[in-house]
């Protein structure tokens, strides 16, 4: 009798966001990075495929020299395969041809440099897989991917096809999917070893082809909750059958003691075994992926529905075929997200643009002294395509500030290398410039305006209440504007909501919306954003009546004819507003003015809006630094407590200035105002978010709000002055 047996690769994924906190990396490697490795050197018969982000190899590289050793004798000896992908774990869906074979080049060649390894598989970021990938794997000498089970599904799969490769292709390319064993996925390590062996036992055959391919994130098998202590602590392993053993010796000595288990590498099994069939998969990721793109309304509709198929009987088959939706979609479920991505795209064409200008140019000495500043400009740019941020599921993703903050960091690092090279290879331009560039920046089909120069960035969006949406001081590679808006998402509570435990906003947090607002309206509505909005400037297009440069400064006018309602009626005043700024240096200076529309008959209903009607807009700025030492002061008040001097403390006062200092980054941003013959009110209070993350609910900041709010007249003008420093 033939005995039956079955292929055991174990893929783990080591992965460290961009400019995640040292702390981080260093408490990932107590818990979980150096015991995984540990224990895997310790069990030779069990072969292993690993992969790393680039940036977190650099990082053991740099700080963990016996790790690094340990990987380079398990590599000489056979039991460890390392496989590719982008090297700061990019999405590759969101980013250019020319990057996604960078970023696989550079880290394949890191891993052939270090441990002398041919690098034949990738690693895709989130299991985000686009049809048209296998003709750029190829590109780069991949022979084969993994896949979550979840993207077979829709091809008519079910989970005895997964136990099998496949081949996909695209124009003539052909790739190997390798696809996860969801059932292994869950239960280790949160299970005793003997139900996967159990598992394995069931699944296995005569043929001997079969396939059960287990991946986990490195991190899972240490940092989550308990896993430390349930994966390599003596008494803290499962009882039930593993006697307390720590659950990875004690699941790699199941699989040595179990000749039927094959432990093998992706490779090893590609050579030794043709894929089952040809296969074509749509787009897909993992399936809670696929719920979390989804708008919050849809997406918690779609939750409940694909709950209630799974356990009908009569429906159940059905499951297989519920997908929900493409990762792209985040970019616009994020408005914020489609800034950093669009961010990228735009200042990559920059490089492009001087790359192109330099094969134009016959100075070699030339040539050679710029090429390695934008290859360092390049590099900048990759760091910033690092996928983490740019969504949000079960981990704080786009939430995570400092991410965000990253992402923008490293895009102004290479903006401000472009500064440096421009008059190198074009004479005539200035080192000192500004300019106004007319562009539809998010892609949306309408223009914003894009004023850039040496010292400040301000992008405008006319058609969003002419609003300010980033603000980046190139001196210190710093947007002020990288706040965060509230959003609404699936998992709050409405009655939370209602209850003002958990605050959400109605509109972008950007610089410069308009808000008209009944005099009654309290701090806290404010700062819940639950106010009845009497105009319709909030979020209306304003038409851009002037663009020019004036020697060293900018301006542009934005205009909107719109209406106020009165507080006491459905009857409306026509008004036009104006917004005129001035951006010199590191000053921007605006003044918005607005002038009502005399209609006869109707001056006890304009009479109203000018007594009752307030007109207030929102001025919030993101500092980076720790919290604990953000600092304001104002010229006209005596801040007496330490709890007054805290940015982040709610607060409302009577005034013309305002400054607040980020003591990390020793950066400043203040505030003139001017328009009323009364001090103006002013309400600070910071933007903080309700996030579901990976460690529970957590109140995460995102920025200050500054609101300063000034009476109407027939005629009114607001005049304020916002310097950085």
């Amino acid at each position: 009798m033939v005995e039956k047996t079955i292929y055991l690769p174990m893929v783990f994924h080591f992965h460290q966001p961009v400019d995640n906190f040292q702390w981080v990396f260093e408490d990932c490697f107590k818990k979980a990075y150096g015991p995984l490795i540990n224990n895997i050197y310790k069990f030779p018969e069990v072969k292993v495929t690993l992969h790393f982000s680039g940036n977190l190899l650099e990082w053991f590289l740099e700080n963990k020299p016996e790790f690094i050793e340990k990987l380079k004798t398990m590599a000489k000896r056979g039991q460890i395969e390392i496989i590719g992908g982008g090297y700061y774990e990019p999405m590759f869906a969101i980013i250019p041809h020319r990057d996604r074979i960078a970023q696989m080049k550079k880290l394949s060649n890191l891993i052939n440099k270090e441990f002398g390894l041919e690098v034949k598989g990738a690693w895709l970021s989130e299991r985000v897989w686009e049809p048209s990938y296998p003709s750029f794997l190829n590109e780069v000498g991949l022979k084969y991917i993994i896949v979550d089970d979840n993207h077979l599904r829709s091809c008519g799969l079910a989970e005895d096809d997964t136990f099998y490769t496949y081949v996909t292709e695209d124009e003539g390319k052909t790739l190997r999917i390798f696809p996860i064993n969801e059932e292994l996925r869950y239960l280790t390590p949160w299970k005793p070893t003997y139900l996967s062996i159990d598992y394995l036992r069931k699944a296995a055959d005569e043929n001997g082809d079969r396939i059960a391919l287990l991946i986990s994130d490195a991190e899972k098998m240490g940092v989550w909750g308990t896993t430390h202590e349930i994966c390599y602590v003596d008494g803290f392993g499962h009882h039930d059958g593993d006697g307390k053993k720590p659950f990875i010796p004690a699941f790699f000595e199941q699989i040595v003691n179990n000749n039927w288990i094959k432990s093998i590498t992706l490779s090893e099994y590609m050579r030794q075994h043709p894929a089952k069939s040809l296969l074509y998969i749509p787009t897909a990721s993992y399936d809670k992926m696929e719920e979390w793109v989804l708008p919050t309304h849809i997406r918690k509709k779609y939750k409940k529905i694909r709950k209630n198929i799974k356990k009908d009987e009569d429906w159940k088959e059905a499951y297989q075929f519920l997908s929900g939706g493409f990762w792209r979609y985040f970019l616009v479920k994020y408005p914020e997200s489609n800034n950093m991505h669009k961010k990228m795209l735009y200042v990559r064409e920059k490089l492009i643009q001087i790359e192109e200008r330099l094969k134009e140019n016959s100075d070699k000495a030339l040539d050679s002294e710029i090429k390695g500043k934008i290859d360092k400009a390049w590099d900048e740019i990759y760091k910033a395509q690092c996928n983490d941020c740019y969504w949000h599921g079960m981990f704080g993703g786009i939430y995570l500030q400092f991410l965000r903050f990253s992402v923008y960091t490293h895009l102004i690092n290479a903006e401000k290398i472009i500064d440096e090279v421009m008059p190198v290879i074009y004479p005539n331009i200035s080192s000192s410039y500004i300019s106004i560039t007319p562009l539809d920046f998010n892609k949306n089909s309408k223009l914003d305006i894009l004023i850039e120069s040496d010292v400040l960035n301000a992008y405008f969006d006319p058609s969003d209440g002419g609003t300010l949406f980033e603000l980046d001081f190139k001196p210190k590679s710093y947007n002020l504007l990288s706040t965060l808006t509230r959003w609404y998402e699936a998992y709050h509570k409405d009655e939370k909501i209602e209850s003002n435990e958990i605050m959400v906003d109605r509109y972008r947090k950007t610089m410069f919306r308009l808000r008209f607002l009944h005099d009654d309206v309290t701090f806290e509505q404010l700062q819940e954003d639950k106010f009845y909005e009497f105009g319709d400037f909030v979020n209306g297009e304003f038409r851009v009546t002037k663009n020019e440069k004036i020697k060293t400064s900018a301006h542009i006018e934005l205009e909107k004819v719109g209406s106020i309602k009165d507080p006491n009626s459905d009857e409306r005043i026509p008004c036009i507003i104006t917004k005129k700024i001035g951006i010199e240096e590191n000053k921007i200076l605006i003044a918005i003015k607005g002038k009502f529309e005399e209609i006869p008959g109707k001056g006890e209903i304009l009479e109203n809006i000018i007594n009752y009607i307030r007109i207030a807009f929102d001025l919030p700025i993101f500092f980076n630094g720790n919290t604990e030492n953000f600092q304001w002061e104002s010229m006209e008040l005596n801040l007496k407590s330490e709890k007054e001097k805290e940015l982040l403390e709610p607060y409302q006062f009577k005034c013309s200035h305002f400054k607040a200092y980020d003591e990390t980054y020793d950066l400043n941003f203040e505030i003139l105002l001017s328009g009323s013959k009364d001090l103006i009110n002013i309400n600070k209070f910071p933007i903080i978010a309700y996030v579901h993350t990976d460690e529970g609910y957590q109140s995460i900041y995102q920025g200050i709000n500054i609101a300063p709010i000034f009476k109407l007249d027939k005629e009114f003008a607001i005049n304020l002055i916002l310097k950085i420093g």
